[in-house]
């Protein structure tokens, strides 16, 4: 009884932490792919596109993107060098404030954090 009372709880360990990277990997993924896909909306939509993105629609594009995920504890910032034109870069970043769901913590794990990067195109 005892043997089985050891085992089950350092299986349960095991189960509970493959569970949180599981969602740690979901958690980077999704940013990953909205910090891509968020760069190249900018970078199709600037100052000679007629209708050029400001930082505000990049954020909208860049939540729309995340599934799964708590949107209030996401970051997103846009910089472009030099400027919104073409030629220039823009510049993702999407930051995500990781919680663990069956461990308390407190703070969690940290932030995940990601950038992407395009050319203006437009």
């Amino acid at each position: 009884m005892i043997e089985s009372a050891m085992v089950a709880t350092v299986f349960l360990l095991l189960l509970v932490a493959i569970m949180e990277g599981g969602r740690l990997g979901l958690a980077y993924n999704s940013i990953s792919f909205a910090a891509h896909r968020a760069a190249r909306f900018a970078a199709v939509r600037g100052s000679a596109s007629g209708h050029p993105a400001s930082a505000a629609d990049v954020q909208a594009e860049a939540l729309g993107l995340v599934v799964a995920l708590d949107r209030s504890n996401l970051m997103v910032t846009t910089t472009w060098t030099p400027g919104n034109h073409p030629v220039s870069t823009v510049q993702v970043t999407v930051a995500y404030r990781f919680r663990t769901l069956l461990v308390p913590l407190g703070s969690g794990l940290g932030t995940l954090s990601t950038t992407a990067r395009d050319v203006v195109a437009q």
